[in-house]
């Protein structure tokens, strides 16, 4: 049920009171709710232990990771912030989700997720984002009917001292590729870990209101940067057109402004400190082109 606060706003209010442990749930997400002004939501799906005790690791200090039920996590939500709730939330809460709460830019926290992907074994199906080369040397295989996988896919080998040797670096998949039943377990079997794997964010919500979507944390740094610097160059180069006098511009307009006085100086002939040396060598120049015509139509003027 719903209830009026102070403010005018309506709360989630329980009809019926939570067992102890809910309370003590709840209490806990209240507070985590009421601290942190961004909440990023994370596929709990498929996700081994080990890589979350990892992101727990890494994120500490920039955010708290926690797991929690999704049906909890909403009640508290609306227990904090009421009706303004942003409603569209609970598409992202189906399944087993996990959770950040931080108070960091969640694109720098994005970066951070990817920035320590944790190495895994390629399973049959994936799609692979770069790739594979089976390194040249020794694999520590015996020989035998192993050999037959490493044909298969190519993969030229040497038998030396006992064991299989890979002759020379080979390529086995390229970005795009479907990893085969085959190729997995013999990238297990030589032990090349070739996928990369992070959290997978389905979404962030920004106080409640404001919802980015993950893929959209995905941003090109390195594209927006060169936007950036290409925009500062237009507008530099729109400033110094239009004369607009502003601390980038001025040395740059002035520098201009003294060029085309001197060069309007010389082609007046008007003799200036600044333009007098370029107006006698102009003079000069001049002088010697029509003694060079004169010289040909009459010789005796050049002696």
């Amino acid at each position: 049920m719903m209830a009026s606060t102070s403010a005018g706003q309506q709360r989630y209010v329980r009809a019926k009171p939570y067992p102890e442990w809910k309370v003590k749930v709840l209490k806990e997400l209240e507070e985590l709710i009421k601290k942190h002004s961004v909440i990023m939501i994370f596929d709990l799906r498929e996700l081994p232990a080990s890589m979350l005790h990892q992101y727990r690791r890494v994120l500490r200090g920039h955010g708290v990771v926690k797991v929690f039920r999704n049906k909890l996590f909403l009640i508290a939500l609306r227990r904090i912030y009421g009706d303004s709730v942003n409603a569209e939330i609970e598409k992202y809460l189906s399944g087993e989700n996990g959770f950040i709460f931080t108070n960091e830019n969640p694109f720098d926290l994005y970066r951070i997720i990817v920035d320590n992907s944790v190495r895994r074994y390629a399973k049959p199906g994936d799609v692979l984002q770069s790739d594979i080369i089976v390194p040249a040397g020794n694999t520590g295989i015996n020989p035998g009917p192993v050999l037959s996988r490493f044909s298969k896919l190519k993969i030229p080998t040497q038998i030396r001292d006992g064991k299989i040797w890979v002759a020379r670096d080979t390529q086995v998949a390229k970005p795009g590729d479907t990893v085969t039943p085959e190729l997995a377990d013999l990238l297990r079997l030589i032990n090349v870990k070739p996928v990369y794997e992070s959290l997978k964010v389905k979404a962030v919500l920004l106080n409640a209101k404001y919802i980015i979507k993950g893929e959209e944390l995905a941003i090109d740094v390195k594209a927006y940067e060169d936007m950036f610097k290409q925009a500062a160059s237009w507008a530099f180069n729109l400033a110094v057109n239009s004369a607009l006098l502003i601390p980038e511009t001025i040395s740059v307009l002035i520098g201009r402004a003294v060029v085309e006085a001197r060069n309007l100086a010389i082609n007046a002939n008007i003799p200036t400190a600044e333009s007098i040396g370029f107006i006698l060598a102009k003079a000069q120049s001049q002088a010697n082109a029509l003694a060079a015509v004169l010289a040909n139509k009459a010789p005796e003027l050049s002696k």
